[in-house]
């Protein structure tokens, strides 16, 4: 951390005993030292207290702007309130009266160009961006939340806009270092300043006959601590006394299941026989969705199963699923002792279901969507977390498993992966494995020697006949290890970091090359980045000089 000064610090001294943890107390001090910054804390680390907290030591007056996803907004008017008991909030699109006057404004994701003209005028003194990786990709809100925030698109033009910004998500990078660019640009982070030099430098980017990809990965080590600068992240263990969390993969013999092994060959001929210079990522999505819904309906009877069993323990279950007609399947079956949570409810229809899975005794299980019940809610109530279908982004299945196993949690947590043995499944469920490696390797100090997502997109179509083998072989009712698989997705090898994070102070002087007398001088800059005076950094917010001093610093 930089050794900014921390501004109304003192006025920390005065909120509520009781109200926050250590590791929240720090993350306040860290966020009104920075400013504009990311809190990166696992899921059920408190990270929307941390952020009103500081909103509200920082600054005592004015207007604050929280964008949340829909299904948050009254989670988080309950947590302001909870903080400021006399709080004058109002909720764009939920509230039928205005609000005078109001100190907390909540609006969704959706919502930000339907009322755009307002928000715009609007000179706020802070804003929060909450699950802020929604915003990772080229989108209209995307754009409406680089406007709110003053974020200009020249590569050198000043940040304008509220003072404090604060970004909030469990999963900073869902996937591949290229969804961490908009979330640095948003808070000013100069090696944002252009994403084919950050995609060159992070991405592995290259050119084909197409334009430029930016799938890949590369410079983890560099890119972790660039996000060092600018993040804060704990883990649970780290700062909670928290029971274990126990993880286990489930195969499901789907043998006796025809369709599903059919659809997966089908699509799997299908793919191998597609041309790899003219992808067609409509008919691929559309085919691979048919692949998944076939998948879980051959492992609904397992899971339900699986379901009697923990319930019949006298313990409560959290079950997850994809598609909403399995969650109405279980939810016909199981009557009055489940709740249902979906994207199709209301903010107080989820709400309502989250209390009564946590304080009803009568209820043991809380059937998901694992997109609507994998943010934003506390379900704690629940000791057994199980998926019956795998998502293809990691960062959905960490924030779905986190429902359970978060602050208030006092049991151990036991999470149950079904998949369909000798299958397409198997393949996720290892794809998925190799991802999460992935996103360690930038979050933390664990570095893989190379790009993996490259290399995992190519192999698909060579693998596809291994997997056909396998499902002809499940047909017959064999049981065979999936050695193909396993051989591609063997772990990666990772090589050792002893980098230790950058220092707080501190001026770095480098000669040029090209001319003797010229001298470039590296510093922190705003919010403690790192900037240097030589002119690949004016335009591109990175150069060698900087790459230099982030590598050798301890």
């Amino acid at each position: 951390m930089s050794n900014v000064p921390v501004p109304h610090l003192e006025a920390l001294g005065s909120i509520a005993p009781g109200l926050l943890y250590p590791h929240q107390a720090d993350g306040v001090v860290f966020l009104i030292s920075k400013k504009r910054a990311i809190l990166g804390d696992d899921m059920g680390l408190g990270k929307t207290r941390q952020a009103i907290v500081a909103l509200n030591v920082a600054v005592p007056s004015g207007v604050i702007l929280i964008v949340c996803p829909a299904s948050l907004k009254l989670n988080w008017k309950r947590e302001i309130l909870m903080v400021d008991p006399a709080a004058r909030i109002e909720i764009v699109g939920y509230d039928r009266e205005a609000v005078e006057n109001p100190r907390w404004v909540i609006v969704n994701y959706d919502l930000l160009s339907k009322h755009a003209s307002r928000l715009h005028d609007i000179p706020w003194t802070g804003v929060i961006l909450d699950e802020a990786h929604f915003i990772k990709n080229a989108s209209a809100r995307t754009t409406h939340c680089l406007k709110l925030l003053g974020v200009n698109d020249q590569a050198k033009a000043p940040l304008i806009g509220p003072n404090y910004v604060f970004l909030l998500t469990g999963t900073p990078m869902t996937s591949r270092p290229r969804d961490l660019f908009n979330l640095l640009r948003c808070v000013g982070h100069p090696a944002a300043r252009s994403f084919l030099s950050f995609a060159k430098r992070y991405c592995e980017a290259y050119r084909n006959d197409f334009g430029w990809v930016t799938t890949g990965a590369s410079n983890l080590d560099e890119l972790n601590l660039l996000m060092k600068e600018i993040m804060l992240r704990r883990k649970k263990d780290e700062v909670l006394d928290l029971p274990p969390k126990i993880r286990s993969w489930v195969p499901v013999d789907i043998s006796a299941a025809p369709a599903a092994l059919t659809a997966v060959e089908n699509f799997l001929q299908w793919y191998q026989a597609t041309d790899p210079a003219a992808p067609n990522d409509t008919q691929f999505l559309a085919r691979l969705t048919k692949v998944r819904v076939a998948l879980h309906k051959a492992k609904h009877k397992a899971v339900a199963e699986r379901i009697k069993d923990v319930i019949a323990t006298g313990d409560k279950v959290v079950v997850f699923t994809s598609f909403n007609d399995g969650v109405a399947k279980h939810a016909a079956t199981l009557g009055n002792a489940a709740v249902t949570i979906t994207g199709s409810q209301s903010a107080e229809q989820r709400m309502e279901a989250v209390d009564r899975f946590q304080t009803d005794p009568s209820v043991s299980v809380a059937v998901c969507n694992i997109i609507a019940g994998g943010v934003g809610i506390t379900l704690t109530a629940g000791t057994h977390v199980i998926f019956q279908d795998l998502d293809w982004v990691p960062a959905n299945h960490a924030q779905a498993e986190d429902r359970c196993y978060r602050m208030g949690q006092t049991r151990k947590v036991t999470v149950e992966y079904f998949h369909a043995e000798g299958s397409l499944d198997s393949y996720i469920a290892r794809l998925l494995e190799t991802k999460i490696k992935l996103i360690n390797a930038v979050e933390s100090d664990d570095v893989p020697d190379a790009s993996l997502l490259a290399e995992l997109a190519n192999n698909l179509r060579t693998l596809a006949p291994a997997l056909i083998e396998e499902v002809r072989i499940a047909r017959a009712g064999a049981t065979v290890a999936s050695a193909s698989v396993e051989r591609l997705l063997a772990d990666t090898p990772r090589a050792e970091s002893a980098i230790s994070q950058i220092e707080s102070t501190g001026v770095w002087e480098f000669g040029s090359d090209r001319d003797k007398s010229q001298t470039y001088r590296v510093t922190y800059g705003r919010a403690g980045h790192l900037d240097c005076t030589c002119k690949g950094f004016e335009f591109r917010g990175n150069c060698k000089h900087v790459q230099q001093v982030r590598a050798t610093t301890g």
